[in-house]
């Protein structure tokens, strides 16, 4: 559009000079006229008005004959008319247009106008614009004419309006086609954009289709959802993934209590979990009647010794009352250690590592939360700490504390069920438990969940054996 306007500007500009040197033969140029410049006169204006050419009525008044500008309240001196020379064109049968050739033109080259040359090609009544390589026919003698200033003038000025008309004509056809390709492109990016949605919609039909299909094991248990349950508790039980329940069944929004959800190959068996904790239970409360058994009989021992210390004391000598104490505070001292030591017996000073680590494991999936130390959310330090909390261990709540929980070893050394730190021996910054080879269990950082990792190429910095 930038050059169609500047090729406008250019045939105008042109135009005026065309005519500025068709005229300048103009022989007297007399200041007998004025004119004050009003609101919107232009010096084509004034041109017309007063039937004198562009040309002379710059040269009198040394107006810029590139920008032709006049000033509102400027005085103005008109020329008066006069004669101009004869011109001649040779007669050409048709012609080659040109790089800047315009119908205009060829009808000013040729004495001829510009509805004539469209007449002789077969263009249509408003048609402006011809090719560089087309071949114009220009048949025709130009005569050899006589004008006035004002008729010059006048004709400049009517072809000067027709090119400036062909310009607009352009200018529209060329807003119209811009329109037409912006319409154009508009439609290919909503067809495209359609396109997109409709394949969008397919593949997120097509990924519905195939997770409304649950997968279901070979090995695999039936679990009917109890009242306080959640998808989390149930893989806990099972040993188990939150994901594989969510694979192996289709689920809504929220668990209903009585709802079936298939369970694929679990690594624990709730039911046999229970019966191994009565079971262990059990021992330990025959353990304890039996030591509450062995402490009353011993305490009537006692009691019946110093019952028969006192009846001997009663029919004996002193020595013989003393000696028989002496023994049965032997036999109450006896009972008291033999207490003790089976006291000891029934509180275990250590704990199994096996346990442990099978327990840690248990929450594999937990969503890391900064500053997590429960089920819901763990961060590294608060996720150890809930583990060797379990089994009666207090470690302390950060890694810097946690550092200080145990031994010092060198990573080489370290033993399943060990802490693994990561940074300098008193600013380590990260923890885990150590499951033996090169791997081990942790809540390694924002965005992911507890899991089991490998330290082949995230080596620790040293480890510590909780005392």
């Amino acid at each position: 559009m930038k050059d169609l306007n500047n090729t406008t500007k250019k045939i105008l500009f042109g135009t005026v000079g065309a005519a500025g040197l068709f005229l300048a033969s103009s022989a007297s140029v007399n200041a007998d006229t004025t004119h004050h410049v009003v609101k919107n006169d232009t010096v084509w204006d004034l041109s017309q008005k007063y039937g004198v050419s562009i040309q002379s009525i710059e040269q009198l008044n040394k107006i810029n004959t590139d920008t032709h500008l006049i000033r509102e309240g400027q005085t103005l001196t008109i020329p008066t008319t006069g004669k101009t020379a004869a011109k001649t064109a040779t007669k050409t049968s048709q012609v080659t247009v040109k790089a800047g050739d315009t119908l205009w033109a060829l009808a000013q080259k040729y004495g001829t106008t510009v509805e004539k040359l469209r007449q002789l090609n077969g263009l249509a009544s408003d048609a402006y614009l011809i090719h560089v390589g087309d071949v114009i026919k220009v048949d025709g003698q130009v005569t050899t004419t006589t004008t006035t200033n004002a008729q010059a003038t006048s004709t400049v000025s009517s072809e000067a309006s027709q090119t400036s008309q062909a310009a607009a004509t352009a200018s529209s056809e060329a807003n119209q086609t811009s329109q037409a390709a912006a319409t154009a492109s508009s439609e290919a990016s909503q067809t495209s954009q359609a396109t997109s949605t409709a394949s969008s919609e397919a593949s997120q039909a097509a990924s519905t289709s195939q997770a409304a299909t649950p997968y279901v094991a070979a090995n695999h248990v039936t679990y009917t959802v109890q009242a306080g349950d959640s998808l989390y508790t149930i893989a806990q039980k099972y040993g188990v993934t939150v994901d594989s329940l969510r694979q192996a069944n289709t689920l809504g929004a929220t668990l209903q209590v009585g709802q079936s959800l298939t369970v694929n190959d679990p690594t624990k068996n709730p039911q046999a979990s229970v019966a191994a904790s009565q079971a262990e239970q059990t021992p330990a409360q025959t353990t304890t009647t039996s030591q509450a058994t062995q402490a009353t009989q011993t305490t009537q021992a006692a009691t019946t010794t110093n019952q028969v210390a006192q009846t001997t004391s009663q029919t004996t000598s002193q020595p013989a009352a003393q000696t028989q104490t002496s023994q049965a505070s032997q036999t109450t001292q006896t009972s008291q250690q033999t207490q003790a030591s089976q006291a000891q017996v029934a509180t275990p000073s250590s704990y199994s590592v096996s346990a442990l680590l099978s327990y840690a494991q248990t929450f594999t999936g937990v969503p890391y939360v900064l500053g997590g130390t429960t089920p819901a959310g763990f961060d590294c330090s608060g996720f150890t700490q809930y583990v060797f909390n379990h089994f009666g261990k207090n470690i302390g709540r950060t890694t810097y504390q946690q550092q200080y929980a145990g031994t010092k070893l060198a990573v080489s050394s370290a033993q399943p069920g060990d802490l693994l730190f990561w940074g300098a021996y008193g600013s380590a910054y990260h923890v885990g438990i150590y499951l033996g080879g090169s791997s081990y269990i942790a809540a390694p950082e924002p965005g992911e969940s507890v899991s089991v990792k490998s330290f082949t190429y995230y080596q620790p910095s040293f480890a510590v054996h909780v005392n």
